[in-house]
């Protein structure tokens, strides 16, 4: 979330996609509804109609599934009218810089596709570089490898006729909608998106807010109050995942989790990102000293110089591990694990291929599910194609995932923690 709930009310043009923000984030609302108060354009596109449609200034529907088509459809839009903030483009994203090339896209793949391994080879993917290693640019945005006309021919394709067949969505409601939103490319504007799970839990969620990423950097809607790419979420959720440090590849302060070939922390610090242009910022070449004070936080006064901090205290993960998402549940199906917690989460129903989900917990020995009530994942082995007489899984359902009770509850009810 680059913006804030309440630098909501300085947007022009708010756009809701993947997510119902009136219904599921109603404090939220409060400061779309202070931005609509002066004037500002409110749209939401969904498959659905919800309370949030009902206090748009626009609403349009298209098919499940298809909003990068229609994102596509606006880079396109933007790019043909010149609705794009220039200055902003070619000073301050890559817009300008030279592609290798030996880089492609044909048929759906980009250059580099192994189809036996079903895996990118992606040295290709690549800039030129002059003699000081600093990337090659055409400021003029003319060369026909720079990024920006890259980008023109890859978004050429979405066309509105092409958009309206695979999203549904009527031309005329497009253009709508586009005109609306690309109006904040003007200095004196700023436009906001506000996405939820509608967009995240595709197979391409990923595709979806890097789609939206490349529309409000052409319109120069990041870094400005009222701008922003705003993702919505409950109690527990990546956002806080990921600033705490509770991912598999990142600790607090999104420093990379080190893994075992980096033995040593300047092994570790050899692998700080380092840039040879002079008008790059590069913060990130602070990790050495953000990686030091994380671990004096974990270890206090035994950590010093002498002993790299307590850096080899720290578990590592083994070489090449990957132990996202996907990957877990694949190996929760071969039948790596004999235990899971779910903690804050619902994955029965919140990760892509539930079936597959569902079917890797009865190769379980145990789960315990930390919820405040019972959910798909608890009662996963009640679910279709399910014989309980046949699931080894021992479950238990354990409410602790609430930030408070008054008095005496039943035992389904949270309990304070501090």
């Amino acid at each position: 979330m680059t913006n804030h709930y309440i630098d909501f009310r300085n947007a022009d043009v708010i756009l809701n996609m993947g997510g119902n923000v009136a219904e599921n984030h109603p404090v939220s609302f409060k400061w779309i509804q202070a931005a609509k108060d002066k004037g500002a354009i409110f749209i939401h596109v969904d498959p659905r109609f919800t309370r949030t449609s009902t206090k748009a200034d626009i609403f349009v529907r298209l098919r499940s599934g298809t909003d990068i088509a229609f994102l596509g459809g606006m880079i396109k839009y933007i790019l043909d009218n010149n609705l794009y903030d220039e200055f902003y483009v070619k000073n301050y994203t890559n817009a300008s810089f030279i592609v290798n090339p030996k880089y492609g896209f044909d048929d759906g793949l980009f250059s580099g596709y192994d189809p036996n391994k079903r895996v990118y080879d992606k040295s290709t993917w690549a800039l030129e570089k002059d003699e000081n290693g600093i990337p090659k640019r055409d400021m003029s945005l003319q060369d026909p490898r720079c990024v920006f006309q890259l980008l023109k021919k890859h978004y050429s394709r979405y066309t509105p006729e092409k958009v309206t067949e695979i999203t549904g969505t009527p031309t005329d409601d497009l253009l709508k909608v586009y005109k609306a939103y690309s109006s904040t490319g003007a200095p004196d504007k700023a436009g906001t998106v506000l996405y939820a799970m509608g967009w995240c839990q595709h197979t391409v969620g990923v595709q979806n807010i890097r789609a939206m990423s490349i529309i409000q950097t052409l319109l120069s809607n990041m870094g400005i109050a009222g701008g922003g790419i705003n993702a919505l979420r409950g109690e527990s959720n990546v956002q806080g995942s990921t600033d705490a440090g509770l991912l598999f590849h990142i600790w607090p302060a999104y420093l990379p989790t080190p893994q075992a070939h980096l033995a040593t922390l300047v092994d570790y610090n050899k692998t700080t990102p380092a840039s040879k242009d002079p008008r790059s910022v590069n913060w990130w070449k602070n990790r050495p000293k953000y990686i030091a004070s994380y671990l004096k936080s974990v270890f206090g006064e035994k950590a010093n110089k002498e002993n790299d901090f307590g850096y080899g205290w720290m578990p590592k993960l083994d070489t090449g591990q990957d132990a996202s998402w996907l990957n877990l549940f694949d190996e929760m199906y071969k039948g790596t694990f004999t235990g899971f917690f779910a903690w804050g989460m619902n994955p029965a129903c919140s990760g892509a291929h539930s079936g597959k989900v569902r079917q890797a917990m009865t190769k379980l020995d145990w789960m315990v599910n930390v919820n405040v009530f019972d959910s798909e994942t608890g009662s996963f082995w009640k679910g279709p194609g399910m014989d309980p007489k046949k699931i080894k899984t021992e479950v238990f359902q354990l409410p602790c995932a609430a930030v408070a009770i008054q008095g005496i509850q039943p035992t389904w009810r949270g309990q304070t923690r501090w």
